[in-house]
């Protein structure tokens, strides 16, 4: 009996101690990662980074916080919450594994796996990326480009209390400015659904956004930005080559919101995108939002467009009269006049 017992002892102290030896540290998760996320043909990218704090190892997407759980085996579980072009709120489970320097998983929404996940280090990008190595002057950016990807469209992010108290006043109801077919500024145009048109000129870059109309002019004749500079939804964009991406800075901003669900942005922020293609011909645009007075950290995102000759620009139809006249039936035009010098 004391030698069958003993055995089944030793049993139980190797099957405890093997889990320990395998479990997963979260000190090799961190630091910056390129997100890539696979649903059927689509491919949406974004940053991921994994920071130590005093409180353990924290998460973030596209500079958004999100939850993060590791596991045994070199395994991590991150929630997203993110929002279709609908703007409806929607929450995923990346569940992945890291092994060989990559970590590679699968995408859970409601318990079924809609979609497949990588993510490589932020220096090892090209990997997963491919941009074209052409110079400048044999790239070709003009002509009519449509939506490939918006990218992973994280929801929320880590406001300062003054963007929390701007956010939590902002009703979608009565301040989207798109309601009343105003056009929302520069980083809405960057993430709209329509197609775009790109026409070189001699001292700056043409975009033309089917969507609201809008256009963003990016001079690239190595001006500097004017001391006078009065701020505008689309602000004013100077551009420089880098290789072969060009990196464009756009300051002078009038007061926005992210999307239609609120998250606000300052007259102070300053917009960089890094505009490329890669080795299919899309056109990707890295977008980063730096806006210390609203958020503590950059907000980010990662879309690019397909080059599409056939996608036509047509001119955008909006009437704000559905508008106005449901806010007269419903009785809240006088709140709506109220709301004026909080409106974006």
């Amino acid at each position: 009996m004391n030698r069958g017992r003993a055995r089944i002892g030793l049993a139980w102290l190797v099957l405890v101690a093997m889990p320990l030896v395998a479990a997963a540290a979260p000190e090799d998760f961190q630091g910056e990662w390129l997100l890539a996320l696979e649903r059927g043909a689509t491919v949406d990218y974004g940053k991921l980074a994994f920071e130590s704090s005093p409180e353990g190892m924290r998460a973030y997407i596209d500079g958004g916080p999100v939850n993060v759980i590791f596991g045994r085996n070199d395994s991590v579980t991150v929630t997203l919450d993110w929002s279709d072009s609908g703007d409806r709120l929607h929450e995923s489970l990346l569940e992945g594994r890291l092994s060989d320097g990559m970590i590679t998983g699968q995408i859970l929404e409601n318990g079924a796996r809609v979609g497949t996940w990588r993510a490589v280090p932020e220096a090892e990008r090209t990997r997963i990326l491919k941009p074209s190595k052409l110079p400048p002057d044999l790239l070709d950016l003009s002509g009519l480009w449509s939506v490939g990807s918006r990218g992973t469209h994280k929801d929320t992010f880590d406001l300062t209390p003054e963007g929390r108290e701007v956010d939590e006043a902002y009703d979608p109801t009565l301040d989207d400015p798109h309601l009343r077919c105003v056009a929302g500024g520069l980083i809405r145009m960057l993430d709209g659904p329509f197609p775009i048109e790109i026409i070189p000129r001699q001292d700056h870059l043409l975009i033309l956004f089917q969507y609201f109309e809008e256009q963003q002019r990016i001079y690239t004749d190595g001006r500097g930005f004017p001391e006078d500079l009065e701020n505008t939804p689309m602000g004013y964009s100077i551009g420089r080559w880098e290789g072969s991406t060009l990196v464009v800075e756009t300051r002078g901003l009038s007061e926005a919101v992210w999307d239609s669900r609120g998250m606000p942005i300052s007259d102070e922020a300053r917009v960089i995108q890094r505009l490329y293609l890669d080795e299919s011909g899309n056109l990707h645009n890295e977008i980063t939002l730096h806006d210390p007075r609203y958020y503590n950290r950059p907000v980010l995102r990662h879309a690019y467009w397909t080059y599409d000759p056939d996608a036509g620009h047509q001119e955008y139809d909006c009437d704000p009269h559905s508008f106005y006249r449901t806010l007269d039936i419903e009785g809240r035009l006088d709140e709506y006049w109220g709301r004026s010098r909080t409106r974006r």
